[in-house]
């Protein structure tokens, strides 16, 4: 969806744009207001999300728009403000796809803040200063167009957020490339103000998409480990009604030994490459953090016997997997090769897991009788001998 979604709203957007010569009074005036009602909308779930670059960059958009607004009449004033938008706007979008998120009102914030504030400024200023210019060009021109220099840190901007994505899968970079695309064609025609309007709109709308995104993440997913959270497992199970499937318990063994003996920062670490390896090994099925060092995988389209050596698997992959403790003098980059030693770590902890596997029968009929089999289950496990896996 974040890939798709900015896409389907420009094709939308760019479908309102050819049909708008043919909208009646009342429908432009309402495009008009429309990119104000939906900025408001994307400021406040920014600051309820705490999101500071989603936050100033459409304030960033929204009162540059308000400028474009304001010069329809003024040639040299518009022209003005689409080569600083132009110029500002990509370096911006790369500046806040790549900063790191702190808050909309911390210190970190309010830099970022006064950074647009001036901007916005010089922007204002430089504006007002070709209010007295006489006009030399026509306002009935089909488009005003952008200057090379601008395209071409539109080029790179682009090329920047693209590789980003590519290397880190940074979702965020995805939708400062939709907007960037947007706002070629917002300035492009900027003194076709119903236009300009329309791909504003689409800006806002995009951004809205990418909250929305970021609150589903907070809720569907567990922030530590990245894969998905209780509440997920949750909604997932409400959706099975009488379908068959089968759930595994995993519990990692000896964790509390893994905290109290190298700290709570080495077990995350270890929760974090547990659950990696789950997710990497499950197949078809999906792996929830059910809390603690205990996850969920849950089966829904695989035969039950097909289960046992997918579990299997699972646990030997994590068997065979020892987590390495960092060095103290690791550098915090990877160092040229034939030139320093590398760092061989101050140990390993070899991590394994017990298993639990329950599936929905005539007995167990509800999601929460197969939860309490499939932890007795893993209790047989932990009687077991640990690092094993058991079925009922």
């Amino acid at each position: 969806m974040t890939v798709l979604a900015p896409l389907i709203v420009l094709l939308v957007a760019w479908a309102l744009a050819s049909k708008s010569e043919f909208y009646g009074d009342a429908v432009q005036s309402l495009i008009k207001v429309v990119p104000y009602i939906i900025a408001l909308l994307a400021l406040f779930m920014s600051v309820w999300y705490q999101n500071s670059n989603s936050f100033y960059l459409v304030c960033f958009v929204l009162i540059t728009y308000i400028f474009i607004v304001v010069s329809q009449k003024n040639i040299s004033m518009l022209s003005e403000v689409v080569t600083m938008v132009s110029i500002l706007l990509p370096v911006n979008a790369l500046w806040l796809g790549f900063s790191r998120e702190r808050g909309v009102f911390s210190s970190y914030g309010r830099k970022k803040a006064l950074i647009i504030l001036v901007q916005l400024i010089w922007i204002f200023v430089n504006m007002m200063s070709k209010s007295g210019t006489p006009a030399t060009g026509d306002m009935t021109e089909s488009f005003i167009g952008i200057r090379v220099p601008a395209v071409v840190l539109y080029i790179i901007s682009v090329g920047l957020l693209l590789s980003c994505y590519i290397l880190k899968n940074i979702n965020m970079n995805i939708i400062y490339m939709a907007i960037l695309i947007t706002s070629v064609l917002s300035l492009y025609f900027a003194n076709r103000i119903l236009l300009v309007s329309i791909f504003t709109s689409a800006i806002f709308v995009i951004v809205v998409i990418a909250l929305f995104d970021v609150s589903y993440s907070l809720a569907f997913y567990d922030t530590l480990t990245g894969v998905y959270s209780r509440r997920a497992l949750e909604q997932e199970l409400l959706k099975l009604g009488n379908k068959k499937y089968a759930i595994a318990m995993v519990d990692l063994d000896r964790f509390k030994h893994i905290n109290d003996t190298y700290g709570h920062d080495v077990g995350d670490e270890v929760l974090k490459m547990v659950a990696s390896l789950l997710d990497k090994n499950s197949g078809p099925g999906k792996v929830f953090r059910y809390g603690g060092e205990e996850f969920v995988v849950l089966f829904t389209r695989t035969n039950y016997n097909d289960v046992m050596p997918l579990l299997e698997r699972m646990r030997r992959a994590i068997e065979r997997r020892p987590f390495i403790l960092r060095s103290d003098n690791r550098p915090a980059e990877k160092p040229e090769k034939n030139r320093i030693k590398p760092s061989k770590g101050k140990g390993k902890i070899n991590i394994t897991v017990s298993i639990g596997l329950a599936q929905k029968t005539e007995s167990l009929k509800t999601c929460f009788d197969v939860i309490k089999k499939a932890d007795e289950a893993l209790y047989k496990s932990k009687n077991s001998g640990r690092n094993c896996v058991t079925k009922i």
